[in-house]
């Protein structure tokens, strides 16, 4: 695949959307619940510094600014341009809406708080962060992770909703063949079996039903077996060998034997109310899923090399816009909640790093002092910049 290859294209387009809106739709959360709880947002952005236009309202007028790139500032010896855009009814507004530059997400910054920027200023006004009460302090901070969680919702229930559910079939009969990216080929279809044969036995031990059938051979990875199914009324038998395959389960990931077989499946609609029940049980299994990767890659059960990051989503995203735009979403839908908890994680520069300090001082009833928490920031931001960059290594080194 070429540096400038339609696939290469679609990769990049597929991973600004995906990170873009999961990014847009986190900052949204925060700027949404500032906005009700009446905490000043001074700048809203779509996309990351530096800025390239601006719009804000004054009493005199919406007034745009465009913002002239570093290259250009002394040929035009200014740093921005401003045009003021006459109203009828003007209005003044504390917000400044901005397009910024870099093409993935974008930021709020709110009046009083130490956030990414690590501006330290505060006045006590009454619409800065500090000057709320904690519950407010919590629910600002909390709003991105709320927002990537009913996002996910959303989308596992719109895509039920429009595509339906493939009900399994009773009986033992192939009705399609497993592939993956590491594995486009299993042993089953290698073996020459075909999608309508009915698998009779394992091993010359008779399986009646799926869960027959799954059950000997999930716990045989790594054996040969003795494969009997029935084609067209005429008996067939081979040795297998059974791979290995890690599969995530509500109970988190395990190993199980596979041999790349999946069950005859009926369609069927799904309605309105049902599909926010799927789509409530999707979000839920999802997860619970990174939880229970996220503690077993801390008590050293899973190897970092399994993390992913930008270049890995970008990447797989590229993968899911070649299959189809369903599969972009449900990808997206899956992000979302992992970006969802992640963020909630106490680590100094995420959001669950603010609830943490916020809920220390509501416990010991006095902030706490606000060179201590510009340190915590920092530290916190050179933690996760060295983890994004070792990430993107490994993400690099495997392709």
């Amino acid at each position: 695949m070429g540096f400038f290859s339609i696939d290469t294209l679609i990769t990049i387009m597929a991973a600004v959307f995906t990170l873009g809106i999961l990014i847009l739709i986190h900052e949204l959360g925060h700027f949404m619940v500032a906005k009700m709880v009446g905490i000043r947002v001074e700048r809203f952005s779509i996309g990351m510094p530096p800025r390239m236009i601006s719009l804000k309202n004054k009493f005199d007028g919406l007034w745009l600014k465009i913002f002239v790139p570093w290259f250009l500032q002394k040929s035009v010896d200014a740093t921005s341009i401003e045009y003021r855009i006459p109203r009828k009814r003007p209005k003044a507004g504390d917000t400044e809406y901005a397009l910024s530059w870099t093409p993935f997400g974008g930021y709020v910054k709110m009046a009083g708080m130490i956030d990414e920027s690590l501006d330290g200023e505060t006045s006590g006004q009454p619409w800065e962060f500090n000057s709320k009460k904690r519950w407010q302090q919590l629910l600002t901070i909390s709003g991105g992770v709320i927002m990537n969680t009913l996002l996910a919702f959303l989308i596992f229930s719109g895509i039920i909703m429009a595509t339906g559910m493939e009900d399994p079939l009773e009986g033992t009969t192939i009705g399609s063949f497993v592939s993956t990216e590491e594995r486009s080929v299993f042993p089953a279809e290698e073996a020459g079996l075909v999608v309508g044969d009915e698998i009779l036995a394992i091993n010359d031990q008779p399986v009646n039903s799926w869960e027959d059938l799954t059950g000997v051979v999930h716990n045989l990875p790594g054996e040969t077996i003795r494969v009997e199914w029935l084609r067209a009324g005429q008996r067939y038998s081979d040795s297998i060998t059974v791979v290995k395959e890690t599969v995530p389960t509500s109970e988190g990931a395990v190993d199980v034997g596979m041999i790349g077989i999946g069950r005859v499946t009926e369609h069927r609609d799904v309605g309105f109310v049902q599909s926010f029940v799927y789509g409530a049980q999707s979000t839920y299994f999802f997860g619970t899923l990174m939880a229970r990767g996220f503690w077993s890659m801390v008590t050293g059960q899973t190897s970092m090399d399994q993390v992913g990051g930008p270049v890995a989503i970008a990447k797989i995203a590229g993968e899911m816009a070649r299959k189809g735009w369903v599969d972009v979403f449900y990808f997206m839908a899956i992000i979302s909640i992992n970006l969802a908890f992640i963020n909630i994680l106490p680590i100094p520069g995420l959001d669950g790093g603010h609830f943490l300090i916020i809920s220390i001082e509501g416990i010991i009833r006095r902030p706490l002092p606000l060179n201590v928490k510009l340190i915590i920031q920092q530290v916190g931001m050179v933690f996760l910049l060295g983890l994004i960059i070792f990430i993107t290594i490994q993400d690099i080194a495997k392709l």
